[in-house]
């Protein structure tokens, strides 16, 4: 393949690239989870994961939801827990509270996803 063939088909597939996306093709939203922690409450095995995560793109988030494997003091797995919000803006931060029952030392966090 001679250069100008390589140019003229590298034009084609952006210009079929840019109409799929124009067309309404999937837009991947981005959001970030900042800091969160294991917050402990008075009754035993009412804790929650509190923390935050914002929309950092241009369009608004449908869905987001949030999941986290809980550990007790030992470092054993005892549960997940998870937490989601609706129509988060472009720009927005919410402030999630993922319930975790049982006796709940750490949080890791599994997944985010954004839809």
């Amino acid at each position: 393949m001679n250069l100008r063939s390589a140019a003229v088909s590298l034009l084609l597939l952006l210009c079929v690239a840019s109409s799929t996306a124009v067309a309404g093709g999937p837009l991947k939203h981005r959001v970030r989870v900042g800091s969160y922690r294991v917050e402990r409450d008075v009754t035993p095995g009412r804790n929650k994961i509190v923390g935050t995560l914002t929309n950092v793109s241009h369009t608004p988030v449908h869905t987001a939801k949030v999941r986290f494997r809980l550990f007790d003091a030992k470092g054993h797995a005892v549960g997940q827990a998870v937490d989601e919000v609706h129509d988060l803006g472009a720009g927005q931060t919410w402030k999630f509270h993922a319930r975790a029952r049982g006796n709940v030392s750490r949080a890791r966090l599994v997944s985010v996803e954004a839809r």
